[in-house]
């Protein structure tokens, strides 16, 4: 018996240990899993499959400052059309090696073809972010602060008949974090193939009566392999699931994306 009850607390003591440690890497990455789990939390949806394209550049720097410039395309359901495209432009400032800051504008031009009309609705946006980057698994996750203050333009009909899309104005703020990890090479990772794991969530700060009446707009969920060509050029290829927040429903998106990042000197 005493035996048993040796076990037993052993037992115990190792289920105690095991929660205990589990809830120390909860908390110190909560948001980071948090993100990952809303990824799952879905209703009664609509399901479609997209393509994108992305091209991102981060630099040159010159005394910690730096350019930001990304362009991106993006189909509509079942890659039939072009849906919309971005281009993003930004001044960055590096703190230190942890820390740095953006400020930038963005263009999107997005497109609607549906019950026999066509229209394209313009979007400016200004937007600031924080970035912040820390060692974790042998390699950095970056964590992405970035506020958007959106100004979406009347919606433009080019063909066929319906309404007009009026204008508004929207405040969202996004959270994102990836984590890059390198396959069977050694530090510094300058050349080899690679696993990126991201997420991103959005949320409506102003304006979403006028939108998905939510506070709650979008998750995006990433997974992707890739090679590094060097250590200004990184050619990327994976998928997404989109989950976005609609005002009567919920729609899940298939994306397929091809990236290529490039840093200057």
């Amino acid at each position: 018996m005493a035996l048993l009850r040796t076990i037993s607390h052993n037992a115990h003591f190792v289920q105690l240990s095991s929660w205990w440690m589990l809830i120390k890497i909860t908390m110190k990455y909560k948001i980071f899993c948090l993100c990952l789990c809303a990824f799952y939390l879905e209703a009664g949806s609509q399901t479609t499959t997209h393509a994108w394209g992305s091209v991102f550049m981060n630099g040159p720097y010159k005394k910690s400052w730096g350019l930001h410039l990304d362009a991106q395309v993006r189909s509509a359901e079942q890659s039939r059309s072009v849906k919309s495209w971005l281009i993003r432009a930004g001044l960055q400032r590096k703190l230190n090696t942890r820390h740095s800051l953006a400020l930038g504008y963005a263009y999107v031009w997005t497109q609607t073809i549906a019950a026999g009309f066509r229209s394209h609705q313009p979007e400016h946006r200004i937007w600031q972010q924080w970035l912040y980057q820390h060692p974790l698994l042998g390699s950095t996750l970056q964590h992405r602060f970035r506020l958007e203050e959106r100004f979406i333009g009347n919606g433009q009909i080019t063909e066929g008949s319906g309404i007009a899309a009026p204008a508004l104005y929207s405040t969202r703020l996004r959270y994102f974090n990836r984590l890059l990890l390198p396959v069977g090479t050694s530090k510094p990772f300058e050349q080899g193939p690679f696993v990126a794991l991201q997420n991103e969530v959005f949320l409506n700060v102003t304006g979403k009566s006028k939108l998905n009446g939510y506070i709650y707009d979008q998750n995006r969920l990433y997974i992707a392999g890739g090679y590094r060509v060097n250590r200004r050029l990184d050619l990327e290829m994976g998928y997404m699931r989109r989950h976005l927040r609609l005002r009567s429903t919920n729609s899940h998106q298939h994306i397929w994306q091809i990236v290529t990042y490039l840093r200057p000197d």
